[in-house]
């Protein structure tokens, strides 16, 4: 009876903890990450100082984009339309992705002249933000940051006007962090 309870016990034992193991670990990866655009100092198209600062007391749309897709151009188009015709507090901002703060003077009046029409700042990516935007495989891609500078909500890749306004809109209207901080995945994951 003993040798057979040993083998009854022991599985048990052994199973138990593995379960225990598998509760207490997966209560840390639930936490989220706190996720802040990192602190830059760059220039704009214009050549003017811009930094971190921007998102201060603002809900902002930072749009990575490059000037070799007509996807990126067309994506700026609608949003910058949208942004006249909304009457809401967002700020939209672009990340040239393929022209850097040191380039030459032709590449940036290129993409100057690309962005003419349109009124939000364009800034210029330098190694202050190298590291955050590695993370980024693919223009547009498109983050949203807080008025306090947290990376918050899903992020949107590709040509998705319509989910890039629906995702803006829902992390506006929500009052509580823990609202804001779920993606739109994890919110029909949860319905």
């Amino acid at each position: 009876m003993r040798k057979n309870l040993r083998y009854i016990l022991l599985p048990l034992a052994l199973l138990l903890s593995i379960l225990s193991i598998n509760v207490f670990s997966a209560r840390d990866t639930n936490k989220q990450n706190i996720l802040r655009f990192p602190a830059f100092q760059t220039v704009d198209l214009n050549g003017n100082t811009i930094t971190n600062k921007i998102f201060t007391g603002k809900f902002t749309v930072a749009v990575l984009w490059v000037t070799k897709d007509e996807n990126s151009r067309q994506l700026w188009r609608c949003l910058s339309d949208w942004q006249q015709a909304e009457a809401s507090p967002i700020q939209i901002i672009g990340l040239v992705g393929d022209i850097k703060s040191t380039d030459d003077a032709a590449k940036i009046s290129y993409a100057r002249q690309m962005t003419a029409d349109f009124a939000q700042p364009q800034l210029l990516v330098n190694d202050d933000m190298a590291e955050f935007l590695t993370n980024m495989r693919a223009a547009p891609t498109i983050c949203f940051v807080d008025a306090t500078g947290r990376l918050v909500g899903q992020p949107v890749i590709g040509y998705e006007p319509e989910l890039i306004k629906k995702e803006a809109r829902r992390l506006l209207a929500t009052d509580s962090k823990a609202d804001r901080n779920k993606s739109l995945f994890m919110k029909k994951a949860s319905q």
